[in-house]
């Protein structure tokens, strides 16, 4: 079995903070708690980082897979990936319904998740099958794709239904709760392969680190992938259902 190395988890823990942290302020955004000011919008860049360090740590976490797969096929490798990438878009699918529904009945209809992070997430996962030969390579054949994914996407407009890959229109945009397409992201995810590649070939760390310590295990045992998903998929509720009693409770803030 493949060993867990506690450096990747907390990684991905401070991520979840990160990410944790802007959720909140974009709630109460919603609920004009706060206005969506410059200010404001400057905290996208902790959104951001989370999301870079969440996709590319996804690319690195393939790599450390293949070794707690010691002992099974390439077969049963690439069906675990494939299994993990499907039960991912079903909640993602369950996301976009979810974020409708809020949208018709709360807010009125027309902003809601039509592909987001998980969407993305699931399908660069699957895709990364077709990739994961080219091993380090990976880190250049990423690159390529977030160049284009930043410089070309913005600029083709049409046809709309090509979203899923980052081409879309300005209304697109105005609908679109949450927004990440294949290109960049796809590319990050494969950069992450790279790199995972290169610091942990067939899943063993080449590179010296000290021991995790207190904060590094706390924060190791939140980016635990399983605990992730839960508090990924938890928090954005629970952060909206507290603010809706303080704005029940205080008055201050309405949806």
């Amino acid at each position: 079995m493949g060993k867990r190395y506690w450096e990747v988890d907390a990684l991905r823990g401070i991520a979840l903070l990160l990410m944790i942290f802007f959720h909140t302020f974009a709630c109460m955004v919603l609920f004009h708690m706060i206005e969506e000011t410059p200010e404001f919008l400057s905290f996208y860049q902790f959104y951001l980082t989370s999301t870079i360090t969440f996709v590319t740590l996804a690319g690195v976490s393939l790599i450390l897979r293949h070794a707690r797969q010691k002992g099974k096929t390439s077969k049963s490798y690439y069906k675990s990936i494939i299994i993990k990438s499907a039960v991912l878009f079903v909640i993602a699918l369950f996301i976009t319904l979810f974020t409708w529904l809020f949208s018709v009945f709360a807010l009125g209809g027309g902003t809601y998740i039509q592909f987001g992070f998980l969407h993305m997430l699931s399908i660069s996962m699957f895709l990364s099958i077709f990739f994961l030969r080219f091993g380090k390579w990976n880190l250049l054949i990423g690159a390529v794709f977030v160049i284009i994914g930043v410089l070309l996407m913005p600029i083709i407009h049409s046809p709309w239904w090509l979203f899923p890959i980052g081409i879309h229109n300005a209304e697109f945009i105005v609908g679109a709760m949450e927004y990440f397409p294949l290109l960049p992201w796809f590319g990050v995810l494969l950069i992450g392969v790279g790199l995972g590649t290169l610091f942990y070939p067939k899943g063993v760390r080449r590179f010296e680190i000290r021991d995790c310590g207190k904060i590094g295990n706390f924060l190791a045992k939140i980016g635990n992938g399983k605990v992730t998903l839960g508090v990924y998929l938890a928090h954005a509720p629970v952060i909206m259902l507290i603010l809706w009693i303080i704005s029940l409770v205080t008055g201050f803030g309405y949806l």
